[in-house]
C-alpha cells in the first residue's frame, strides 16, 4: 500500500513538506500543493483515516500540563515551550495540575472536549485511568522531564537524571567527601527516584555503605531544605558534604547553614540539581548539575509539531544532557 513516504520519494521532497501540503499549510508554495496534489491522483492515494481525521478536526490548539507554575524551573520551561509553539502559529493552553491527580485527569478528558491537536505533559501521578484517557486521545503526545510508562508508546524530552546524580556525586568524591547526606523529594516522584538511586549506587561502587541516617526524604520547597538539612546535622553529625535532589532543597540546607553559623564550603559542601537562577545569587553561588531546561522547552515543542504536522502518534524520544557547574558551595576536606 503506497504511503505518505512513498509520495515524498516520487516528488523529491521530505515527508514534512508533504503533509504540510496536505494540511494547506502556508509556509508550502502552491506549486508545491499542486505537485502533491498531482501525485496523489497519480498514484490513486488517499490518506490513511488517523490523517484525515486530524486533518478534519485541526484546531491549532496544544495543551500543556505541568504540575507546579510556582515552581521556577518549570514556569520557566512553559515559557519555552509556549514561545516556540506561537511563533508556529498554534494557541497554548496551560493546566497547571498543583499535583493532584484528579486535575491531571480532569485535563486529559478536557482535551478531548475541546479536540486539541497534540498535548504536551509532565505528570506526576499515572494511575491506570489517567494512561487509559492517553491511550484513548489518539493525539500526539509527549511527555516533559520525565518517562512514560512502557506500556505508552509516546515520546519524551528528558535529561538522564540518574547520570546526573552520579556526576554530582562523583564530584564529591573527587573532593574527598566520603560522608554524604541526601535530601530528597518526595518518594513517587520518577526524577527524585532516579537522582537517589545515582546517589545510592555511586557510594556502593565507592565501597561506602549508606547510613540511613544520612537520608531524608521530604518535599521540593526551600522550607523543606532547611527542615531535612536540620535533621541531617542532628542524626550524621560527622557529615562533610550534601548533595540535595532539587536546588530549592539545596537552597533550604544553606538557609539553615547561614541561620546556624555552619560555615560553607569550609565546613560542609552542597550540591543540588537543576540550575535554576536563584543558585547564582550573590551569596548563595549553589555549585549544582544544570538541566538545559530552555533546549528541554523547545525540543518537546519542535517534537509535538513535527508529530502533528506527520500525523504520528509515537517519534524517536529525545535525552540531553546535564552538566556539572561549580560554584562556591563545595571544596575538599582536610585529609
Amino acid at each position: 500500500m503506497l504511503t505518505i513516504k512513498d509520495i515524498a520519494k516520487q516528488l523529491g521532497v521530505s515527508v514534512s513538506t508533504v503533509s504540510r501540503a496536505l494540511n494547506n499549510h502556508p509556509d508550502i508554495r502552491e506549486e508545491t500543493k499542486q505537485e502533491v496534489l498531482e501525485a496523489m491522483k497519480r498514484f490513486n492515494y488517499t490518506p490513511n483515516a488517523l490523517a484525515r481525521s486530524l486533518i478534519q478536526r485541526k484546531s491549532n490548539t496544544v495543551g500543556l500540563m505541568i504540575p507546579d507554575i510556582t515552581d521556577p524551573f518549570f514556569s520557566a520551561m512553559a515559557h519555552d515551550v509556549e514561545e516556540v509553539l506561537s511563533e508556529n502559529g498554534y494557541q497554548v493552553v496551560y493546566v497547571n495540575t498543583s499535583r493532584r491527580p484528579d486535575k491531571e485527569k480532569r485535563f486529559l478528558n478536557s482535551v478531548m472536549e475541546r479536540k486539541m491537536d497534540g498535548i504536551i505533559v509532565t505528570p506526576d501521578f499515572l494511575d491506570d485511568d489517567a494512561k487509559e484517557l492517553l491511550q484513548r486521545l489518539n493525539i500526539p503526545v509527549v511527555f516533559l522531564r520525565r518517562r512514560p510508562p512502557e506500556e505508552l508508546n509516546m515520546p519524551f524530552v528528558d535529561v538522564n537524571h540518574y547520570e546526573g546524580a552520579c556526576r554530582a556525586m562523583e564530584y564529591l568524591f573527587s573532593l574527598g567527601h566520603r560522608q554524604i547526606g541526601f535530601i530528597g523529594m518526595p518518594r513517587y516522584s520518577f526524577t527524585g527516584q532516579e537522582r537517589y538511586r545515582g546517589y545510592m549506587d555511586s557510594l556502593k561502587k565507592q565501597g561506602i555503605t549508606p547510613d540511613p541516617r544520612g537520608i531524608s526524604w521530604n518535599g521540593r520547597t526551600i522550607e523543606c531544605g532547611y527542615k531535612a538539612m536540620e535533621r541531617l546535622r542532628e542524626e550524621l553529625p560527622d557529615m562533610t558534604a550534601v548533595f540535595a535532589a532539587n536546588d530549592l532543597l539545596g537552597v533550604g540546607a544553606l538557609e539553615y547553614t547561614a541561620r546556624n553559623g555552619v560555615a560553607v564550603p569550609d565546613q560542609i559542601s552542597i550540591i543540588g540539581f537543576d540550575n535554576l537562577e536563584v543558585t547564582d545569587l550573590h551569596w548563595i553561588k549553589l555549585t549544582t548539575v544544570a538541566q538545559p531546561r530552555k533546549e528541554m522547552g523547545r525540543k518537546a515543542a519542535e517534537l509535538l509539531m513535527q508529530m502533528m504536522t506527520d500525523n504520528l502518534l509515537t517519534a524517536d524520544s529525545i535525552t540531553l544532557e546535564t552538566q556539572l557547574i561549580v560554584r562556591n558551595t563545595c571544596s575538599g576536606i582536610a585529609r
